[in-house]
């Protein structure tokens, strides 16, 4: 493991070259980084590729467009395109455009770039080769501040090096500074891998869909059979044995009085309860969700209402949303425009910035009833996989900006003066689009809202943002 002192990016290249360490995956915490990063070396003579070499890379990237049967102009007239070409140095992360990111990859599996920037989301979900990984810091930011990295990240970022049948080994480097302590980063690597986990919980949408073939009894039995219920019951039992354990020691120690005595038997109880509530955790959480879709009117005696038929065919992590604003009727006679909008207003993230640069078109009224709407999920649905949604208008403004927009250079143009990310976009017309296609599904009960619905996904999904892609996303 080799280490770097606080350099610039050029001169890490430079060091990596030097050492016949690339190509290189170096990881950033932040999108911010990796774009500068990229403008750094755009401007450095030293790290300018040869012309036959900038000529060769031009003809893969033609290839690829080929291949994925891309609009030339969108990747051509991308703000890093002319940075890719004359360094062989893309940036990825997840402010991108999904087509960059592939373009990114395929050039990277081709042997074609010299060093990928990136944020996490290359660590995991993504296979190309590399001799090098660089790791620039020991924590990453989350939507709670920042951690220090778990060892399987560490493991994911550092498994990148190495390429398949061309390198005996993988070379992994790390750079310390402000933001990295070797230390901290050795420490990770010698950990143990974490648990396995189950990825099971009891959404709506699952409990839904479930109850369509299967009564109440059913998903019980379900439930107590499954990974996360199997995990639940092997952590009790391990808490019991420490509880079993401590009991004897409070036995045994005939000088154990007074207070202290009173701490340990309250451990013990502690320890005790903290089991029996691991070994309901499934059913509890179960409970819950079931709960919540009563008091909705979804769910009556165990079995499915009429309401609950219907929205049981929205697949979707908002699908008690969606099922109250249909059922409240505030779809009832939408616009199409509005329709996306209002869907638009609960598909983004609240901690993404979104388009502000016109006026609204949605009245505050019709913002104030998707509100309503929520708060009212919010209180009603405590069971597990219950989504934190918020109403967003600029998201609803971002979605509907796009659909009146006559090309991607306009909208992009709208974006960049508001600061607004390509990925971030990308996503929130991904999402938005995925619910209009559930409620595409709702043909027999909500026949003119399916249509409508069908429609509008169809005006979203026009390049950068066509089918294929965003599924892939």
């Amino acid at each position: 493991m080799a280490m770097f002192a606080d350099f610039p990016v050029h001169i890490i290249l430079r060091e990596l070259e030097r050492d016949d360490l690339l190509p290189a995956i170096l990881f950033r915490t932040a999108r911010r980084q990796c774009d500068a990063d990229v403008e750094a070396l755009s401007r450095s003579e030293a790290t300018i590729l040869p012309v036959e070499h900038q000529a060769r890379l031009e003809g893969e990237i033609q290839r690829v467009i080929e291949k994925y049967a891309f609009d030339p102009s969108f990747i051509t007239t991308y703000p890093q395109y002319q940075a890719l070409i004359t360094t062989g140095v893309g940036a990825h992360h997840d402010g991108q455009l999904l087509m960059w990111r592939l373009l990114l990859e395929e050039l990277m599996s081709r042997g074609l770039l010299r060093l990928m920037i990136a944020t996490g989301t290359v660590a995991a979900g993504v296979d190309f080769p590399a001799r090098t990984a660089v790791i620039t810091a020991h924590s990453k930011r989350g939507s709670e501040g920042f951690s220090v990295l778990s060892s399987a990240e560490f493991q994911q970022m550092a498994g990148r090096a190495g390429r398949r049948g061309k390198d005996a080994v993988g070379m992994c480097v790390i750079t310390p500074s402000r933001f990295s302590d070797a230390r901290v980063l050795l420490e990770v690597s010698r950990r143990p891998p974490e648990p396995l986990r189950s990825a099971y919980f009891a959404a709506p949408s699952t409990v839904l869909n479930l109850l369509k073939y299967r009564n109440v009894d059913d998903l019980q039995f379900t439930v107590e059979r499954s990974l996360g219920s199997f995990l639940d019951r092997k952590g009790a039992s391990r808490l019991r044995d420490d509880a079993l354990s401590e009991q004897s020691r409070i036995e045994e120690d005939s000088g154990l009085r007074g207070e202290k005595r009173k701490k340990a038997e309250k451990r013990v109880r502690r320890l005790l309860r903290e089991a029996d509530e691991l070994e309901k955790k499934q059913e509890t959480a179960l409970a819950l969700s079931l709960e919540g879709l009563r008091v909705l009117g979804y769910v009556e005696g165990g079995s499915l209402t009429e309401k609950g038929n219907w929205a049981a065919e929205l697949c979707t992590s908002l699908v008690l949303e969606l099922g109250e604003a249909i059922a409240d009727k505030l779809f009832d006679d939408c616009p199409m425009y509005e329709l996306v909008g209002l869907i638009g207003s609960i598909s983004g993230d609240p901690h993404r910035p979104y388009f502000r640069l016109k006026e609204n078109p949605i009245t505050p009224d019709r913002y104030h009833a998707m509100g309503v709407i929520v708060e009212r999920v919010r209180k009603a649905y405590q069971g597990a996989g219950g989504t934190q949604v918020s109403v967003l208008p600029d998201a609803a403004l971002t979605v509907m900006t796009w659909m009146d927009a006559e090309n991607w250079n306009e909208f992009a143009g709208l974006l960049r003066l508001s600061g607004v990310a390509d990925g971030d976009v990308s996503r929130l017309v991904g999402q938005t689009a995925d619910h209009l296609n559930q409620l595409s599904r709702l043909e027999r009960t909500h026949p003119v809202l399916a249509q409508t619905a069908k429609v509008a996904r169809s005006r979203l999904l026009r390049p950068p943002f066509s089918e294929n892609l965003i599924t892939m996303d």
